[in-house]
């Protein structure tokens, strides 16, 4: 694959994906990672021996590298990293590209990095973020009068909202979790930053809930905070399918203009307008 082709899209089976990573991006914009995800990549790998891996999340980095990114709340064991190793891998082998393994750590302090000897001395070195220098009993304090006094949150507060979850509290990775929905819910923002804020503590809930009871009252909470965070997703899907569709017949119509196929029957098949079908044709004759 060359450098600056794009990832194929079609693999990927969990559209929320796709809604993701721009709540991811705010986090790693947070601890200073100097690159953006620019869109997501599958998530499920083959290792060497065959078995199927589900990794947290794969993105693609706007310098065309690949992030594996992964959400941690306990101690790092021998089989976590030789897991981590093969993401990386993987998916080094299959994009061709350089991938940066990033744990996103309830556990550890901020910086710390493991590394794990490898194949003639050489080294596969994890860093380990966390947020553990941001005050999170302080933030629910400041979010919490926002949301009494009615005021809009600034972006950079929506940024802590997302990654409470992981800062320095008395309270559990869990409660900080449940507290980050339950402000959501209550906080001054547009649908979009909702939306994404809504979508990454879905992500987090099934990394951080286990007992599933709990889990589905969470998820109804977050479905509340996103202002129908299942509907949302689901106008999106529609989006989605709505967009893919689009390009099908683009790529269809394509092919009947190379056949010699008249306009207007291309047009009715395809269900281009005029100005769409002008367009395409201007460059198929390029």
């Amino acid at each position: 694959m060359k450098n600056n082709e794009k990832i194929d899209l079609e693999k990927i089976e969990d559209k929320y994906f796709c809604l993701l990573y721009p709540g991811i991006n705010s986090i790693l914009e947070k601890f200073g990672f100097p690159y953006k995800i620019v869109r997501p990549c599958p998530t499920k790998i083959v290792t060497y021996d065959g078995k199927e891996r589900r990794a947290d999340f794969f993105g693609q980095l706007d310098n065309n590298d690949i992030i594996s990114l992964e959400a941690h709340s306990t101690a790092i064991r021998k089989e976590d990293k030789e897991k981590f190793f093969d993401y990386a891998c993987y998916m080094s082998t299959k994009y061709r590209r350089k991938v940066h393994t990033l744990i996103l750590s309830t556990h550890y302090k901020d910086n710390d990095e493991f590394i794990l000897n490898w194949h003639n001395n050489d080294r596969f070195t994890i860093p380990y973020k966390s947020f553990k220098s941001f005050d999170g009993d302080k933030t629910i304090n400041n979010i919490s009068l926002k949301n009494k006094n009615n005021e809009e949150l600034s972006k950079s507060e929506i940024g802590d909202l997302r990654i409470l979850t992981f800062m320095k509290s008395k309270r559990s990775p869990k409660e900080l979790l449940i507290k980050s929905i339950e402000l959501t819910c209550h906080a001054k923002m547009n649908e979009t930053d909702k939306l994404h804020t809504a979508v990454l503590q879905s992500f987090l809930a099934k990394k951080f809930i286990t007992d599933s009871e709990e889990y589905k009252e969470v998820m109804k909470m977050i479905d509340e905070s996103a202002l129908d965070f299942k509907g949302i997703l689901g106008r999106r899907d529609r989006i989605y399918y709505e967009e893919g569709q689009k390009s099908r017949n683009y790529e269809v119509a394509k092919d009947l203009i190379n056949e010699g196929l008249d306009d207007e029957t291309i047009k009715r098949i395809t269900k281009l307008n005029q100005k769409e079908y002008e367009k395409l044709k201007q460059q198929c004759s390029k």
